[in-house]
């Protein structure tokens, strides 16, 4: 990529430090990348976390997909407490359900996907990989970001896999213009998840049918608000 900051060799991967930026708004990024990658995957990461958060978690599968280029960017903003946050949660408990708080939050979502989206040019322009061989995959907040940036990028993308995720729901203030592609869509959902309610992905169903998609629908006994092991394999499955 353009603006590498550092680069160390581990094992047969590179893990590459990348500053990402979009008019105001800049991530940074973490990569593990192969020798000549053929595919890439960008994983994004939830309210609270970083790239590193998720780049543990890919440790545990990253091998099983040895020819593909795995990204991890970081939110622009600083979340309340500690962490990053790719949109404003600007009410907690039962108040989230309020239609006026969750237009907050999308349009802050919206405002943020731009970011990744050049991110995902700089993937393809930087190792040749076609925008079709570009996986995305995010968690909670990420899971949102996933849906949006794979319906809005003008470039279709590969698969896209949204784990507990932030209810997709279309609002007044959302511009249905943005909607320029239909990808091939996982929602992946815990029974047992006790902050995005397991209900959720019924809504976020709800919205992509409307659109005509079929997003696959994995509900994953007991798994709470996390991305277990099953939940990895299921992403595999359907990446591959």
């Amino acid at each position: 990529m353009k603006k590498l900051l550092a680069f160390i060799f581990v094992a047969a991967a590179i893990l590459i430090g990348v500053n990402i930026r979009n008019g105001n708004a800049a991530i940074d990024v973490l990569a593990d990348i192969p020798e000549n990658p053929q595919n890439a995957l960008v994983f994004i990461h939830g309210f609270g976390q970083d790239g590193a958060a998720m780049q543990k978690i890919a440790a545990s599968f990253k091998d099983k997909l040895p020819d593909t280029a795995i990204f991890y960017p970081t939110a622009p903003d600083h979340a309340p407490h500690q962490g990053y946050q790719w949109f404003v949660i600007p009410a907690f408990g039962a108040q989230m359900a309020d239609i006026k708080v969750y237009e907050q939050m999308l349009d802050d979502a919206v405002d943020n996907v731009d970011v990744l989206h050049k991110l995902i040019d700089e993937i393809h322009n930087e190792y040749a990989i076609p925008y079709e061989n570009i996986h995305v995959a995010g968690f909670s907040q990420g899971g949102l970001m996933t849906v949006l940036i794979a319906l809005t990028n003008p470039n279709p993308l590969g698969r896209s896999v949204s784990f507990s995720g932030v209810p997709f729901i279309i609002t007044e203030d959302f511009d249905t213009d943005l909607i320029v592609s239909k990808p091939e869509l996982m929602l992946i959902q815990g029974d047992n998840d006790s902050v995005i309610p397991p209900d959720s992905i019924q809504m976020t169903q709800h919205t992509l049918e409307n659109l005509g998609l079929s997003p696959q629908i994995v509900i994953i006994n007991r798994m709470r608000h996390e991305v277990s092991p099953t939940a990895q394999q299921k992403m595999l499955e359907f990446l591959e």
